[in-house]
């Protein structure tokens, strides 16, 4: 993985922050540290029906940028998506919107470590159709998919076809976009997302895209103006021209991993699968718990009732030039939470 400094470049006053470009080698997990970390989907793979993939789908995902300080994790990324989704007649809840992000340690691929209840899930959108009551950060997750009843692809196939052959590219005027998945390869995504026990099973709804069960430990504090803003600027220096840049931030012990380094497969998929983003990042150790980590008692639902502050989104603007990440999938012993 090739990491460049692109404070210089952006011509802002930040701290550095690095970004993952496509290599000739696969890429090794990302090193969190206090500068942001960007990693770039395809520009050209978030379908919209008819509208078709690129800059004018409400679908279509550009990157996602990470960092490690001071005992917390933070997450952002940027994207055509609203917070609170698109609408779309005939859906669950009249609109198409974000899926949680999980986290997986176990070195196993998503189904395998969503049956076992290993996973580490965070509810960012409160008007999806997560089963987490409520935002947060929640572990011992099962996953679950709500592609179905948003509208979604059945299978990875049909969407790889999809996208690749029949999707209006609107960045280029011609037809057919091309997948990515960010940090990972299309088969390495492929294999994590559809394999049960070595074996793909890439079954009708099967990719998992939300929290089904678990346990809340923590909430999330979304970012300030001022971070978001730089946060903007960073990704339309690398062509995320999305119309939305979102971020938030929780303590790295809600995730059980604080007394050394820790390796984690993390996944954002779309409600419907129509986007989605995979990499892989090492967390850094921490000295101590951070306050306000313990755990929370959670009883699994399909309410969307808590409230959520809105985070600030801001229009990015930038060339749409296509970079990426490649991906190398290793195996790491679970660490469980504390």
């Amino acid at each position: 993985m090739k990491t460049h400094k692109i404070s210089t470049l952006l011509g802002v006053a930040t701290a550095a922050v690095c970004v993952s470009l496509v290599a000739g080698q696969a890429a090794q997990a990302q090193v969190l540290g206090s500068n942001w970390t960007y990693t770039m989907d395809s520009f050209a793979d978030g379908n919209d029906g008819n509208t078709g993939v690129g800059k004018s789908s409400n679908y279509e995902m550009y990157g996602m940028a990470m960092k490690a300080q001071d005992g917390f994790i933070s997450i952002a990324f940027n994207a055509n998506l609203a917070l609170t989704g698109q609408a779309h007649g005939g859906v669950t809840n009249g609109t198409i919107g974000w899926g949680d992000i999980l986290f997986n340690f176990s070195g196993n691929s998503l189904k395998d470590a969503s049956a076992a209840g290993s996973l580490f899930g965070i509810r960012f959108a409160d008007t999806n159709d997560s089963g987490a009551a409520t935002t947060g950060v929640f572990s011992g997750v099962t996953a679950k998919s709500v592609a179905q009843q948003n509208a979604g692809y059945s299978t990875f196939n049909q969407y790889q076809n999809d996208v690749n052959n029949n999707s209006p590219n609107t960045n280029t005027g011609t037809k057919g976009g091309q997948i990515g998945y960010g940090g990972a390869t299309v088969a390495e995504a492929k294999s994590y997302l559809t394999n049960v026990n070595g074996v793909s099973q890439d079954t009708s709804y099967g990719q998992l895209n939300v929290i089904g069960t678990g346990t809340k430990v923590g909430d999330i504090n979304f970012l300030g103006a001022d971070e978001i803003a730089s946060l903007v600027s960073g990704f339309a220096g690398l062509g995320g021209i999305g119309s939305n840049t979102v971020g938030f931030s929780f303590s790295q012990t809600l995730l059980g991993q604080f007394m050394q380094p820790a390796n984690a497969v993390i996944t954002l998929l779309e409600e419907c699968t129509n986007d989605g983003m995979m990499l892989k990042a090492q967390l850094p150790s921490i000295t101590s718990p951070v306050a306000g980590s313990q755990p929370v008692p959670y009883i699994s639902s399909t309410s969307n009732t808590q409230s959520t502050p809105e985070p600030l989104t801001m229009l990015a603007a930038g060339a749409a030039v296509s970079f990426g990440a490649m991906f190398k999938k290793q195996r790491d012993q679970a660490q469980k939470a504390q």
